[in-house]
């Protein structure tokens, strides 16, 4: 069956060839093995190196490492389930292309372990999304991942993270370099974000809670730390090593069982109350409270919460 279609003034033609999507573009070729659509009895056994752009939908059992070569795409469809096998080993997807897995709000993507009923799922059954340097302009959006020893780890300052429900993982984002993270709900994992090297992601309107540790700044990492809520995180809500100095504006910093913030940073417009097991809202501008310690600067300090601070939406996880 042959269709056409304009884009720009270009005639673009369509061949279906079974489970393969040819594109004609001019002169150009694109392959896509857009695969069949998996299900629960028979789902879509995915490993190796890609040498296609893929697309994967329905449900997916990865039963070794996946890796999306420089060049290539890798698409996950809206409400698919992609199922990591740990009995097979501690797999991993590998991007150094292109990787665009974005859901929607009623149909998010799920990412975890298979588990079984005799070994239920849990946190380093896999591996986790290595985003490498290379990859351009992916992006993470409407996924609920889990599971994994480090679900996101980005290399890459072109990558969005958004509208991410990320919980039951070693660590939920560690960051060598500086993408933007919005909007996700992060909890119930060791630590929520780490920033490594001199990097400067964007970190605004997350909700971070009941994790490990919340955010921690490493190796001179200065991210902007914006509208998010930071609460009932039993270490440190912010913390600082190594010259790390984050920009840490408008956020909600409550009841953590830690410090608000550690050893760094530059504070302006924050509301922090209940932390360090102190039952105040913290008013001071000096470099040390009973909430935070050793500060680099404290500016305008709320003493009521900011309003549009964290995820601003509701969700089906």
């Amino acid at each position: 069956m042959h269709v056409y279609i304009f884009v720009s003034g270009i005639a673009v033609r369509l061949i279906f060839l079974g489970a393969w999507l040819i594109l004609f573009i001019g002169c150009q070729e694109v392959m896509v093995n857009v695969g069949n659509v998996g299900t629960r009895e028979n789902p879509l056994e995915k490993a190796g190196i890609l040498e296609n752009n893929e697309v994967w939908s329905g449900v997916v059992r990865v039963t070794g490492d996946v890796t999306v070569p420089e060049g290539l795409s890798l698409t996950i469809r809206p409400g698919a389930i992609v199922g990591f096998d740990p009995v097979t080993g501690n797999h991993q997807l590998v991007i150094f292309g292109s990787f665009y897995a974005e859901g929607e709000q009623e149909r998010m993507i799920r990412f975890g372990s298979l588990g079984t009923e005799d070994d239920p799922p849990d946190a380093g059954d896999w591996a986790g999304i290595y985003i490498k340097p290379t990859s351009q302009n992916s992006r993470v959006a409407h996924c609920h991942i889990q599971d994994a020893t480090t679900a996101i780890t980005c290399d890459s300052n072109t990558t969005q993270l958004e509208y991410c429900l990320i919980t039951n993982s070693k660590s939920a984002i560690l960051c060598y370099a500086s993408p933007l993270i919005a909007q996700n709900d992060i909890n119930k994992n060791g630590t929520a974000i780490k920033c490594v090297g001199s990097v400067s992601p964007e970190i605004v309107q997350n909700t971070i809670q009941a994790n490990e540790f919340g955010v921690i700044c490493d190796d001179g990492a200065r991210p902007k730390i914006e509208r998010n809520e930071l609460t009932n995180n039993y270490q440190h809500a912010i913390v600082c090593y190594a010259s790390a100095e984050p920009e840490i504006l408008a956020n909600n910093i409550t009841r953590n069982g830690g410090w608000a913030v550690y050893s760094g940073g530059r504070l302006r417009g924050n509301f922090i109350w209940g932390n360090n097991e102190s039952d105040l809202v913290d008013r001071g501008t000096g470099r040390d409270s009973e909430q935070f310690y050793g500060v680099a600067e404290v500016l305008e300090p709320r003493s009521n919460r900011v309003s549009d601070a964290g995820v601003q939406r509701e969700y089906n996880p």
